[in-house]
Formats: structure tokens, C-alpha cells, sequence
């Protein structure tokens, strides 16, 4: 079959996006890791976790400030040509390097991303963040495994390459191979208030959010740990909705809870149009783990260069978080990713954004 039109030859995240109902296929079993040998453990009634956004590459501005087929496919070629300029395996052996250092039980993963070429389905995969990840903590002797992966927006489009090219969106909940903790009931679900793009070249899509969460018992204690990736652009009612939803959905439990998360909510400044989420989340009984420990340093996470190639750290915005509820305290946290010396070989940061990782101790039973 032939595709003429752009509209035909661009197949959108809906040929390849799961239904909400089919998202539990995508959580990942947990026997094996269940029965994986005790680990040894600093103190056995802290967790450590952590929230690391990995960065898709490019931003993609290109492709919707595009206003001809021609600009369009143009634009699809910059953003291909973009991501594979930010060095994605060199990237993730970077926050390898990080994980294995620091060793967090649980990690949650934002724009953890695919990149794939082909034709006419673009099925060879070019770059995968999570497995390239996975790869180089297994060689680094730090191995992990996939809990939960909530999929995100799917989207594919001709380039001027000779291949078309598809990006897969996904959120991903990562544990530590040989935990001592039992995990069960992981759960992925995708928001119900999401925000609708429109191309200037006249197409749309919607940018599919949501939530991963897992239950925890540690020492015969439970707590759920959740991990998500808030809209980041205006109007921003959609990500207080999302915040919302989240409160009522993965945080809706009388355990204690944990969200490791890019909020995309600006906690290091109330006059933002974003604070509102922030201020939502601690009104729901949360506890920003950062500010507890350091009420007067600003903890900046957010954000570098589009190219990662600033030489200076721009990090000016805090909004990656580790928020917590009922039963925990703070034994240490600390951002990675953060120094000129965590830049990789070719002088790129890891991610526009920083990490962070964090010690929670859980104090009483549930």
C-alpha cells in the first residue's frame, strides 16, 4: 500500500500505544527477584530510592513549529540527528556510574525513551535507555531489573534519511537485583487529563502521562513506591489535574508511600505558575525529603542546555523530588549528576537534569 500524504505515511502513538486496560501487561513479575538472595544492608530499616530523569535528547521545538510537509520531515531528521549527537549508551554509562555508586533499592526512571529506524514500520531499535542502562550497570557488577513500565506517547514519522523514524515515550520503575525486600502489586496507569499538541503543520496527538508504582514490605513493613512525569508546559491546570489524579489513584492507600518523581513543578520558587502542584502534594500530607534535610540549600535539579554541552551547570529550578508520607524519616539525601565531573568523556552532562537519591528510613509498622 502506498502512502502519499504525511498524514498517512506518519503513523501516530495510537497504531502502537497500549489500551488502559491492557497497561497490566507491562508490569513485569517479580518472582525471580523475590527469591534472589539477601542483600546486605547499612541499616535494614532504611530504603534508599532514587528519581533520575535520563533525557530523550532533543526537544523536539522543530517538528512543531513546522508549517510544510517538507519543514516537517526536515524537522523529523534534526530531532533523529539531535538525539544521536547526545550520545545516549555514553550517557546512560554515566548514570550507571551513578547508581552503582550509590546503590538505591528503587529508582524511577522519566523519558526513558526508544529510539527506532525503519520501514514502513520502524521496528531496528537505535537506542533503548533503559536496556543500554540495565547493560552497563550489569557490567559495572550493580545489576537491576524492570518492575513496572508505564508507555508513554509513540509516535512515528518519515524522515529525509531514507527510514522513518519512531520514538517510544516510557516511564520505568527499576529495582535492585537481590533486594531483601519483598515487591508485589505493581501497578501502571496512565492519567486521565492529558494534554492535546497541535502541530503548527496541523497535526496532533496526545502527550499520554502517568504513574508506576510498586508494594514494598520491608522487615515485615509496607510502603508503596510510586514513580511519574507531570506535564511540563502550559495551560498547567493539566499538570494539576495530573497531581490530582495521582493523589487520588497511586497515593490513595493507607500505607506509607513514596513518589520519586520529575514533577516538573517548581519547588525552589512559589511565584511559579507551577508551585500549585507542589503546594497540592504537600497539602495531601506529603513531606519534601530535600527540604527537610536541607531547608536553606536550593538543591537545584533542572536544567542544562538542550545540547548538554554548557561548560557551567545550569541548573536553576528544583523539580525532580522525593516526596514521602506517614512512618518515614530522612537519613541522608544528595544530588548526582550535578558536578562538571560527572560530565561524560565528550564533555556531555548525563542528563539536562540532575538525580536524586535518598535514605528513608521507615520508623514504625504498618
Amino acid at each position: 500500500m502506498t502512502c502519499p500524504s504525511l498524514q498517512c505515511r506518519m503513523r501516530l502513538w495510537t497504531a502502537f500505544r497500549p489500551s488502559r486496560r491492557g497497561l497490566a501487561a507491562v508490569c513485569l513479575g517479580l518472582a525471580a527477584l523475590a527469591a534472589a538472595p539477601v542483600a546486605v544492608r547499612a541499616d535494614d530499616s532504611t530504603v534508599r530510592v532514587m528519581t533520575r530523569n535520563l533525557y530523550q535528547g532533543s526537544n523536539f521545538a522543530a517538528i512543531f513549529a513546522a508549517t510544510t510537509e517538507l519543514q516537517f520531515v526536515v524537522a523529523v531528521t534534526e530531532a533523529y540527528q539531535e538525539i544521536q549527537a547526545s550520545k545516549r549508551p555514553e550517557r546512560m554509562a554515566a548514570v550507571a556510574r551513578e547508581i552503582a555508586r550509590e546503590r538505591p533499592d528503587l529508582v524511577g526512571l522519566q523519558e526513558a525513551a526508544i529510539l527506532r529506524s525503519g520501514d514502513p514500520i520502524a521496528t531496528t531499535v537505535v537506542s533503548d535507555q533503559t536496556q543500554l542502562l540495565l547493560d552497563k550497570l550489569d557490567d559495572l557488577g550493580r545489576p537491576y531489573e524492570v518492575v513496572a513500565i508505564m508507555p508513554g506517547i509513540d509516535v512515528q514519522a518519515p524522515s529525509t534519511l531514507g527510514f522513518s523514524v519512531r520514538h517510544t515515550y516510557r516511564t520505568v520503575l527499576i529495582a535492585r537485583r537481590g533486594l531483601d525486600l519483598a515487591l508485589t502489586n505493581m501497578q501502571v496507569q496512565h492519567f486521565l487529563v492529558n494534554r492535546v499538541i497541535t502541530a503548527a503543520i496541523g497535526l496532533s496527538f496526545t502527550d499520554t502521562r502517568g504513574w508506576a508504582s510498586v508494594d514494598v514490605r520491608l522487615r515485615g513493613r509496607w510502603f508503596r513506591f510510586v514513580t511519574t512525569h507531570l506535564e511540563p508546559t502550559p495551560p498547567f491546570e493539566t499538570q494539576l489535574a495530573q497531581a490530582a489524579e495521582l493523589l487520588a489513584t497511586a497515593a490513595n492507600t493507607t500505607m506509607p508511600v513514596i513518589m520519586a518523581a520529575d514533577f516538573n513543578a517548581n519547588a525552589s520558587n512559589s511565584a511559579d505558575p507551577t508551585f500549585p502542584t507542589y503546594q497540592l502534594l504537600l497539602s495531601a500530607g506529603f513531606k519534601d525529603a530535600w527540604k527537610e534535610k536541607f531547608p536553606s540549600l536550593p538543591g537545584y535539579t533542572c536544567c542544562q542546555d538542550e545540547d548538554l554541552l554548557n561548560a557551567k551547570s545550569l541548573l536553576s529550578t528544583r523539580v525532580d523530588l522525593i516526596l514521602y508520607r506517614g512512618g518515614f524519616s530522612v537519613r541522608d539525601i544528595k544530588l548526582v549528576g550535578d558536578k562538571p565531573s560527572d560530565r561524560t568523556p565528550s564533555g556531555l552532562w548525563p542528563s539536562d537534569h540532575a538525580g536524586v537519591v535518598a535514605g528513608l528510613r521507615l520508623w514504625h509498622g504498618h
